[in-house]
């Protein structure tokens, strides 16, 4: 997982892309954020331009038979990831059951339900990049200093 690549947002609305840059840009983050209208647009500029990125976030209603065929061509043989080897993430405002259960027949692919409150959206984009930048491997959490906590 490439930590300082870019995070993709892929959301055609411009209300709900003009809420993704308020909120990144007072998160502050330094990844670079790249927008994109459709899974497949943003597939092919990442695979012309050998962009390795951090994390994708995708508004699930854009789903369509087309992003299921770039998503699935991109897994690896073990079913850990996609060529990107990123988190792939799929947002909506909706709740439906048939957009829980669609992401997760794929790896390494996520669901989460997009508060309307702009401070609980912020919490959540805030919470997903923390649980991402956290060590995940057993190599990771080696390089990291744990401190012996006495307990009476």
């Amino acid at each position: 997982m490439n930590k300082k690549g870019p995070i993709v947002v892929i959301e055609n609305k411009q209300e709900d892309r003009k809420l993704f840059i308020e909120v990144f840009a007072d998160l502050n983050y330094e990844n670079q954020i790249i927008y994109f209208n459709t899974a497949e647009t943003a597939c092919n500029y990442m695979l012309r331009h050998h962009i390795k990125p951090f994390l994708v976030f995708s508004d699930i209603v854009l789903l369509n038979v087309m992003n299921y065929k770039v998503m699935e061509t991109n897994s690896d043989n073990n079913g850990v990831g996609t060529i990107f080897n990123c988190p792939y993430l799929f947002f909506t405002t909706l709740f439906e059951q048939s957009f829980v259960i669609d992401p997760y027949s794929l790896p390494t692919h996520s669901y989460f339900v997009k508060p309307f409150d702009y401070e609980k959206f912020r919490q959540v984009i805030k919470a997903i990049i923390e649980y991402w930048n956290e060590p995940k491997s057993i190599a990771q959490y080696n390089k990291i200093e744990i401190k012996a906590v006495k307990i009476e």
